[in-house]
């Protein structure tokens, strides 16, 4: 959490006000949409963390966060692969995301542990918990890791082809969001969290971050447009 629950819901606001002026005031293309939707998730993320603290109803807001963090990895993937131009079939980069949504719904225990205190949010899921290898094993190599990797795999060979400068820096870009927006996620809300390491969550400074990537690849995203022309 991002040191209070009201820090949480301020944070949450100015990425959705970012979001949406992202598609109010620039060009509607792959890229722009693409970092539109990722800070929609980013502030909707921190939205159930001050709904955790602030409601009677802890464990429904602990598998929402869950399931937004979870569905990151596979809208990052989805729109490298659009940025690129490349074929793609939407059911194998959602369906495991999915999955794993409607488990973290239906299963009744999948929330271990859901605690509000003064400057932290501690929250224990089924994935992360050491009696249940073989699930977090899926969860966090197979999917989480392997989606990540994956990615870096589409945007630095799709950064060697270009010729565009432009184009390259929006690919540079587009790594250093994905670094900051899904590893911070995997070790301050999972890894972390797991091992019994408490603190005052930095990921909001890493989604501030997030959000001014997303304002200056706008903007080389209109210079681009304009070079075109």
């Amino acid at each position: 959490m991002c040191f209070s629950p009201y820090v949480s819901l301020s944070m949450a606001i100015f990425e959705f006000i970012i979001a949406t002026l992202i598609l109010l005031f620039f060009r509607r293309s792959i890229i722009n949409n693409f970092f539109a939707v990722f800070i929609y998730v980013l502030g909707f993320y921190q939205f159930t963390e001050f709904m955790l603290c602030s409601t009677s109803y802890p464990v429904l807001w602990a598998k929402l966060g869950f399931i937004t963090y979870t569905f990151l990895p596979a809208i990052g993937l989805h729109s490298v692969i659009a940025f690129t131009k490349k074929k793609y079939n939407l059911f194998w980069i959602y369906i495991l995301p999915v999955l794993f949504a409607l488990f973290a719904l239906f299963k009744p225990d999948f929330i271990l542990q859901s605690e509000c205190h003064s400057c932290l949010v501690i929250v224990r899921s089924y994935f992360f918990n050491p009696q249940n290898i073989v699930s977090s094993i899926i969860y966090f190599l197979l999917y989480y890791f392997g989606f990540i990797a994956l990615t870096f795999f589409v945007i630095i060979k799709n950064y060697k082809r270009q010729k565009s400068k432009i184009v390259k820096k929006i690919a540079i870009l587009m790594l250093i969001a994905i670094v900051i927006s899904l590893l911070p996620a995997v070790i301050l809300l999972m890894i972390f969290p797991s091992l019994g390491i408490l603190f005052p969550s930095m990921y909001c400074e890493f989604a501030v971050l997030f959000s001014i990537i997303a304002i200056i690849v706008a903007v080389l995203d209109k210079k681009e447009s304009r070079a075109k022309k």
